[in-house]
């Protein structure tokens, strides 16, 4: 990871309240390891990594592009607040503008990162205050490289509480940046959005239970639509996957591989934060029957985009039987079946062999 610029601003705001306040920064973060008195360039760096994998950890993203009626509406709203009786300087203010606008500029050089993020965040005034229910939090603006393409991550945190030692072994409160807790946050490819003019899917989002209900004015903010769901369209590749080799193999071992070189790949794709792109994805695990599982995965019955975010919950859940009752909970992978796990059909019984070493211990204590 190359971190080109980081800056981190607060807004302020009560719930159940119309207005906020900024904090802004007004020099990014030093990314020199040189300065004594900034954040190191290591620390900034792990900083940063950590916050990528928690957003890659989160299971349920969805994705979009940037929209024009995002724009419009801002410019409405405001135009509604001059014709109140605010005074038209004959300038567009930075809540008339939107992210695709602004984000544009500073990567024309038309503006530097600061003052894009200052822009940024009177945008994300205007939305904030706009959501009774909302509080803010510090909103990190980071643009670095990665796998040889550019981001840009906005994340809104909060700080938390904690005790900790310091170097005379003396114990103090100390307050951080919870990251574990990112509900609210977006990566823009923008190599994906400047390369690929036709993409419809280079603006990401986290979507989680505690965030969905309040993330309406943050994707506001950001200017994005919603045209794809990671759980969905993960959902659809692995029905895809199993009714494809239903319908190529004839014997289970085929099957189970197929499946488990399937799941394999795009789990290592969800850990690197990265879109399965279906031509890869069916060279590699296709090998001989491209053709044929490209056809099969383009049929009217799925018509999958050519890229998917994989989603690991549903990832993990593909090649495993489950079932339960009032007394028993079973989950076996796939692949046990017919070694050390036989079902009789006709007795209608499960006779499991290899049984893990945990579960004899406390079957032993019994």
């Amino acid at each position: 990871m190359v971190i080109k610029e980081l800056i981190v601003h607060l807004i302020e705001k009560q719930a159940d309240t119309r207005f906020s306040n900024l904090s802004l920064s007004h020099e990014p973060v030093s990314t020199s390891s040189a300065a004594s008195s900034a954040t190191s360039s290591a620390t900034l760096e792990r900083f940063l990594d950590e916050l990528n994998k928690i957003y890659n950890s989160r299971a349920t993203k969805v994705f979009g592009s940037f929209t024009e009626q995002e724009t419009a509406g801002a410019q409405e709203t405001a135009g509604a607040q001059k014709t109140a009786g605010a005074i038209d300087t004959g300038t567009e203010s930075d809540e008339e503008k939107s992210m695709k606008i602004i984000l544009e500029a500073y990567l024309e050089q038309q503006g530097s990162f600061v003052d894009y993020s200052h822009q940024a965040m009177n945008i994300l005034k205007h939305y904030i205050e706009q959501a009774g229910k909302a509080t803010g939090g510090y909103v990190i603006f980071a643009h670095y490289t990665l796998f040889g393409s550019d981001f840009m991550l906005i994340a809104m945190l909060n700080n938390v509480s904690g005790i900790a030692v310091d170097d005379k072994l003396e114990i103090n409160n100390i307050d951080y940046l919870d990251i574990s807790k990112l509900h609210l946050a977006a990566r823009i490819d923008l190599t994906q959005w400047q390369e690929d003019k036709a993409s419809k899917r280079y603006i990401s989002m986290v979507r989680t239970k505690e965030s969905h209900k309040l993330s309406e004015y943050f994707r506001q903010f950001i200017g994005s639509d919603e045209t794809s769901d990671s759980k969905k369209e993960t959902s659809e590749l692995f029905t895809a996957i199993g009714q494809f080799c239903e319908n190529k193999f004839d014997k289970d071992e085929e099957k189970s591989e197929f499946k488990q070189k399937a799941s394999d790949y795009c789990l290592d794709q969800a850990e690197k934060g990265q879109n399965v792109n279906l031509n890869d994805f069916s060279n590699y695990v296709a090998e001989g029957a491209v053709e044929d599982f490209m056809k099969y995965v383009n049929s009217e019955q799925f018509a999958l985009n050519t890229e998917v975010s994989p989603n690991k919950s549903v990832i993990r859940r593909f090649n495993k039987i489950t079932g339960r009752n009032a007394q028993i909970s079973i989950t076996i992978n796939e692949e046990a079946l017919g070694d050390s796990v036989i079902y009789d059909a006709d007795k209608e019984t499960l006779t499991l062999t290899d049984l893990p070493a945990a579960l004899k211990a406390q079957l032993l204590e019994r």
